[in-house]
């Protein structure tokens, strides 16, 4: 069920960021002090293959991602907050399928649940996705301002080409039961009625939450960068 709002806050989670292609723990940093002056216990994971650019990314597959983020989970000891951030998205929905009773609230930043499917037609050969302008679009790159283009070019890693390429079987239906958040930064929920009728699969995955709501922010694909204020205002509205 998608409906548009946000909840009545609550304190004292645990809060678990997760940051997307090319970019590492530091991008949750205008986020943090907010999430902790409020009371909240905040941990952000840095993904294999993320630690630095001189890493080695060649054997890293969507396995160990999930893994890492479940590590988490498992250590925090009480139901959590998952937030992911582009194609940490797609990791924390996976998190969710595996662990559907530990999680309180999955948060989708600029991204959605959908099928976890193989991509073969990514390059075999490469093992890391270079970071580059060209892969965002125009609203993508909303008010994203020269020196926060400097930094990101400054700090960005390649992201590992494995988890990109590979698939994940969601067997748990109880990921369904999991309160879920939408925060649509480059994308509006007209554009989402679009990819309902272009790719099969993501409506009815959507369909079967049972407590999904979205919330828009435009802004770039890094609302935590561009629009920190607002996320955290957003987040600490719904956990």
């Amino acid at each position: 069920m998608l409906s548009v709002g946000v909840r009545t806050y609550r304190g004292g989670m645990k809060v678990i960021l997760v940051p997307g292609f090319w970019l590492g723990a530091w991008s949750w940093d205008r986020i943090v002090p907010t999430l902790d002056a409020a009371g909240h216990d905040v941990t952000v994971v840095t993904l294999p293959g993320m630690e630095s650019v001189e890493a080695d990314r060649s054997n890293i597959g969507l396995a160990d991602h999930v893994a890492a983020i479940v590590r988490e989970v498992d250590a925090a000891g009480e139901p959590v907050v998952l937030v992911g951030s582009s194609f940490a998205g797609t990791l924390v929905q996976i998190a969710a399928n595996e662990r559907p009773e530990s999680i309180a609230l999955v948060v989708y930043v600029d991204a959605l649940p959908k099928p976890v499917s193989a991509r073969p037609d990514t390059d075999p050969s490469g093992a890391e996705i270079a970071f580059s302008w060209h892969e965002l679009t125009a609203d993508e790159q909303r008010d994203l301002t020269p020196e926060l283009r400097s930094e990101i070019e400054r700090r960005a890693i390649p992201f590992p080409a494995g988890p990109v390429r590979d698939g994940w079987e969601m067997h748990d239906r109880r990921r369904h039961l999991v309160r879920s958040l939408i925060v649509a930064t480059g994308f509006s929920p007209t554009d989402l009625e679009q990819w309902r009728a272009d790719y099969p699969g993501v409506g009815p995955e959507i369909d079967a939450h049972a407590d999904l709501t979205l919330v828009e922010l435009p802004t770039s694909h890094w609302p935590q960068l561009t629009r920190p204020d607002e996320l955290a205002e957003i987040l600490l509205g719904t956990i």
